[in-house]
Order: structure tokens, then C-alpha cells, then sequence
């Protein structure tokens, strides 16, 4: 297991062929999906494709969603870094977490945690993220590691959102 971060409550790690489960489980509830994307539930299929993606993005950049852990290794979710759509040339912060695990300053942890890899390790000067304009609490979470709010675009992922942009320097002044 290749750990990328890591906090006192939580781990990002390389994903693997055995995270399917725990995370097709999380994927599968509307609720916790209602924000990515379109807004709609992943069966198993959706979601060994996108940890194959994960999977070969790590393999290939040295950033991922990362899967994200407990400290007794729990799949809660994933986090971490992307060519943004995975074509780029932008490097998106994201992060989803399961349901159960909301509410708590895990997504802000997973957010410092792969800002940090991104400025420091990857030496990336910029990062952007995305939200649909009625996700107040992971609005709350960008802002809190430093993101701004930049304005609406269609051109991500097929739905309208939210865009926000961190630079380097705006977290040195």
C-alpha cells in the first residue's frame, strides 16, 4: 500500500483493484453522488472503470483520486488530484466522500493534504476545482484551504458549475 498523505484520522493511498467494493457501495447511494458530475449513482461497472482510470492516471501523472482511509483502513472515499476531466492540461483538486463520513473535516483534510502534494512534491503552481452552485458545504471546504470563487462554465463534465482557482502565490500572500 503506497501512501501518498496522511493525517492522524485519515490516509490517502494509491488505489487499487481491491477498493471495487467498499467504494461501488459508497457510489451506488444517491445522496452522496447528487453533486458529482450529473448527479447520478455509479453501478459496479462505472466505478471499476474509473479505478482502472485511477489507477493507470497514478501510474502514469503521480496523481489521482486517491483512495481515501481511515486509520484502520476503512474505504471512505477518494480525494486527491487529476488532469482536470482527465485530459487537462488544468490539475483539479477533488474529493467524495461516503455519506457516513460527512460532516466531520474530513473533506478539508483530504483538500490541505493534496493542495500540500500539489504545491509541494508535484511543484505545481495552480490548481482549479469544480462544484454545482448549491454545494454550500464543499464551497465551505475550497475556501477554507484557500480556493476563490472564479465564475460559471459548462465546459466541465457536462453540467454548469461552480469554478474556483488556487495559486501558488495566492497561499504566500
Amino acid at each position: 500500500m503506497t501512501v501518498i498523505a496522511s493525517t492522524d484520522r485519515l490516509a490517502l493511498r494509491a488505489p487499487t483493484h481491491g477498493d471495487l467494493t467498499p467504494l461501488a457501495e459508497l457510489w451506488s447511494d444517491p445522496e452522496t453522488m447528487r453533486y458529482i458530475g450529473p448527479g447520478d449513482p455509479w453501478d459496479e461497472a462505472k466505478v471499476r472503470e474509473r479505478i482502472e482510470r485511477a489507477v493507470r492516471t497514478h501510474a502514469e501523472t503521480g496523481m489521482t483520486f486517491w483512495t481515501v482511509c481511515d486509520r484502520d483502513g476503512t474505504v471512505m472515499g477518494q480525494g486527491g488530484l487529476v488532469p482536470i476531466g482527465f485530459n487537462g492540461p488544468e490539475v483539479e483538486l477533488g474529493y467524495r466522500l461516503g455519506r457516513a463520513f460527512w460532516g466531520r473535516g474530513y473533506a478539508t483534510e483530504i483538500a490541505r493534504l493534496s493542495r500540500d502534494h500539489a504545491f509541494g512534491p508535484l511543484g505545481l503552481d495552480r490548481l482549479v476545482a469544480v462544484t454545482h452552485p448549491e454545494n454550500h458545504a464543499s464551497r465551505r471546504v475550497l475556501a477554507k484551504v484557500g480556493f476563490r470563487e472564479t465564475g460559471m462554465s459548462d465546459v466541465y463534465y457536462g453540467v454548469r458549475c461552480l469554478t474556483h482557482q488556487l495559486t501558488r502565490d495566492m497561499l504566500d500572500a
